[in-house]
C-alpha cells in the first residue's frame, strides 16, 4: 500500500480536527509530514512553516488538507495544485463562485483530485440515501426543507483573526462568512446534493442580532433547475435554551424522508413509503472527518469523491444568489434583542422559525414589534 504524505494548512481552530484525526488515523499508511500556519510557532507533530512556498521547498505532499479561513481557500488550494498535490478543502469551497471556478480550473490543469469537506455528503448513511435517490427508489424529488437553530455566544463571533461574520478580510479578500456559509452550510448543501441540481430561482430574508456584517439568521425559498422546491430556515440568534438540531423533510413522488426530532439529537434519515414501508439509514461510526478519509480512499482508487468541487459549487452559487437578492441583512430592532450569559438573541424568534419551517414559507413582512418575523 502506497503511503500518502499529508500537509496541513492550519493547525489551530477548526484545523485542530485534522491534527487529531491524523494522530488517530482510520487508514494505514497516512502520514503527516508538514504544516503551514504562521500563528503556530511550536507544533510537535511535524515541521510547521509560515507560507506554502516555504513548505513546498522542503516537502512534496501527496495531499494537502486546507482548513484555513474562507478567504484563503482559493489561493492556497491553487498553490497546492501548482505543486502537484491533491487537495482536501474545508467547506465552503470558496467565498464566491469566481474563486471556486478558479480552484476547479487549477485542479483540472494539475490533473489532481479535490474534495470539499461537507460532512453529510461523505457519511456512509447519507451516501446510502443518495444512492437510493439516484436509483429512483423514491421517485422524482419534489421538495426539500431544513431547519437549524444553533444559538452562538459572543466567543463564537469573536473567534478567528478578524474574519468571522465579515464580508471582506482586512486585506480586502471576499469572505462572506455567515450562518449559511459556515455552521449550517451542510444542510443547504445536502438538499442540493440530494437534488443533484443547483438553484434556479430563490428569494430570501436575512437578519442580524449579533455584531456581524453578514447575517446570523436566514430564511430562503426557491427552486432547483430540475424543479424541486427548496426551503431552509437557520439562526444563531434564538434563545439559548431553544437550540434545535437539524430537522429535515425531503418529499419525493413515492416517499418522504425525515431527519431529526424536535428537541432531540437523533441523526437518522428515515424513509416513509406510500405503501407503508419504512427504511432507516442508521448512523455509522465513520462520521468524524468522513470527507478526509473519503479522499484518502479516492486517492487509492477505492472510492469516488463524495463531494467534488462541482457539487460544492452549488452551495456557493446559492449563497451568492442570496446576496444578490438581499445585499444587506436587516438588523433586528434593539428593543427586540436580549442578552444572557454571553448570548445575544431575539425572544420568540425560535417559535417564528418553527412556524415558517412547517409551512415552508418566507415571512411576508420584515420585522414585527414584539419579536421574530412577521408573516
Amino acid at each position: 500500500m502506497k503511503e500518502i504524505k499529508v500537509a496541513l494548512f492550519g493547525v489551530t481552530g477548526y484545523a485542530a480536527n485534522y491534527v487529531y484525526t491524523l494522530a488517530h488515523p482510520l487508514r494505514e499508511g497516512v502520514r503527516l509530514i508538514a504544516a503551514v500556519d504562521p500563528f503556530a510557532k511550536e507544533f510537535d507533530a511535524c515541521p510547521v512553516y509560515d507560507t506554502a512556498q516555504e513548505m513546498f521547498r522542503h516537502h512534496a505532499p501527496d495531499l494537502c488538507a486546507v482548513a484555513t479561513p474562507i478567504h484563503l481557500h482559493a489561493e492556497q488550494a491553487i498553490e497546492c495544485f501548482k505543486h502537484g498535490s491533491s487537495v482536501a478543502l474545508e467547506k465552503p469551497i470558496a467565498a464566491d463562485c469566481a474563486s471556486a471556478k478558479n480552484i476547479l480550473k487549477a485542479r483540472d490543469e494539475a490533473g489532481k483530485l479535490l474534495s470539499v469537506g461537507f460532512n453529510l455528503c461523505a457519511e456512509s448513511a447519507v451516501r446510502e440515501v443518495k444512492r437510493d435517490v439516484d436509483e429512483g427508489l423514491f421517485g422524482k424529488p419534489l421538495s426539500f426543507k431544513s431547519l437549524v437553530l444553533w444559538p452562538r455566544d459572543r466567543t463564537y463571533f469573536n473567534r478567528s483573526s478578524g474574519w468571522a461574520g465579515k464580508k471582506y478580510s482586512r486585506d480586502g479578500k471576499p469572505v462572506f462568512d455567515s450562518v449559511l456559509s459556515n455552521a449550517t452550510a451542510h444542510y443547504l448543501m445536502n438538499m442540493l446534493f440530494m437534488a443533484s441540481s443547483p438553484m434556479k430561482t430563490l428569494d430570501c430574508r436575512t437578519y442580524r442580532a449579533n455584531p456581524v456584517e453578514t447575517y446570523d439568521t436566514a430564511i430562503m425559498k426557491g427552486m432547483t433547475e430540475n424543479g424541486a422546491d427548496v426551503f431552509i430556515a437557520v439562526s444563531h440568534a434564538v434563545e439559548p435554551e431553544r437550540r434545535q438540531n437539524p430537522l429535515m423533510r425531503y418529499e419525493f413522488e413515492n416517499a418522504y424522508l425525515t431527519f431529526g426530532v424536535v428537541g432531540g439529537n437523533e441523526r437518522v434519515f428515515v424513509a416513509h413509503f406510500k405503501d407503508g414501508r419504512v427504511k432507516r439509514y442508521e448512523e455509522k461510526t465513520d462520521t468524524y472527518q468522513a470527507p478526509f478519509w473519503n479522499m484518502i480512499d479516492a486517492l487509492r482508487g477505492k472510492d469516488v469523491i463524495a463531494c467534488p468541487g462541482e457539487t460544492a459549487l452549488m452551495h456557493v452559487d446559492a449563497v451568492e444568489k442570496m446576496r444578490l437578492v438581499r445585499p444587506e441583512s436587516l438588523p433586528f430592532p434593539k428593543e427586540l434583542i436580549n442578552e444572557k450569559d454571553g448570548y445575544t438573541f431575539v425572544p420568540g424568534l425560535a417559535d417564528e422559525m418553527f412556524e415558517l419551517y412547517e409551512k415552508a414559507e418566507l415571512p411576508s413582512g420584515e420585522i414585527r414589534t414584539l419579536g421574530g418575523v412577521n408573516r
